[in-house]
């Protein structure tokens, strides 16, 4: 877990229930400090808890309205007071606080198995993260995104979207130019856009994929789908 804007970071076990709050007795101490002379975080106002597949957070404070979660691709949720969430991938964050004045908790972890998803195979192929899928070549496809990229390819993805990744989330999501795009590659921006257009070929042989994944189009749905799929996690 890490601590935004600071530069706090710890580790946690599983089974260990991680408090967040104002509170010295809690885990991680956010929101210490009054804004405009008042508290908008509680003593404790989060817990963080591992049931054997996955990680939940819960609100326990009485405090509406100043707690939000998210995740890449996904939309913001206010969380309020006794409710839980639960993510769908590894990586997420909580913002405590008003907008403004908000302390971003990110947290990542290599064994979450999401909302309600079955523990990975043992034998889940290596180089695509897919499970074996046995005799029925169906299951399971709902879960997984069968996209197959080289290393330039994925570049060239990351060239336009790594913004999508980013945890805190910024102010504003977009994909980047194609000359930026350009510039980070190295690579000439002719180049950059026949790149793009081959990645949108593959993109858009999927049956989810966003529509507009064709050509050398870029755009915000497709930098949310390629985040909350997991095809340009940057772990």
């Amino acid at each position: 877990m890490q601590v935004h804007p600071t530069a706090w970071v710890d580790r946690y076990d599983r089974g260990q229930v991680v408090r967040v709050g104002r509170g010295r007795q809690n885990e991680v101490r956010v929101g210490h400090q009054p804004v405009q002379g008042r508290w908008t975080v509680s003593k404790v106002h989060a817990e963080l808890a591992w049931d054997g597949t996955r990680w939940s957070t819960t609100n326990v404070s009485d405090k509406p309205g100043l707690l939000q979660v998210y995740e890449p691709g996904y939309e913001e949720v206010v969380l309020e007071p006794g409710r839980p969430w639960v993510p769908v991938r590894h990586r997420w964050s909580c913002a405590f606080g008003r907008p403004g004045h908000r302390v971003h908790v990110v947290c990542a972890t290599d064994d979450h198995r999401g909302p309600a998803v079955a523990p990975l195979p043992a034998d889940a192929a290596p180089e695509t993260g897919l499970p074996d899928l046995g005799e029925d070549p169906t299951t399971g496809l709902d879960e997984y995104v069968a996209l197959r990229l080289t290393p330039l390819e994925r570049d060239v993805l990351l060239a336009y979207y790594s913004g999508f990744t980013l945890l805190p989330r910024p102010d504003t999501l977009e994909p980047r130019s194609h000359d930026e795009a350009a510039r980070r590659l190295g690579r000439s921006k002719d180049s950059t856009r026949k790149a793009i257009e081959r990645v949108n070929d593959k993109v858009g042989q999927l049956a989810d994929a966003p529509a507009v994944a064709v050509g050398r189009n870029v755009s915000a749905e497709v930098g949310r789908w390629l985040a909350r799929t997991g095809v340009i996690d940057p772990d």
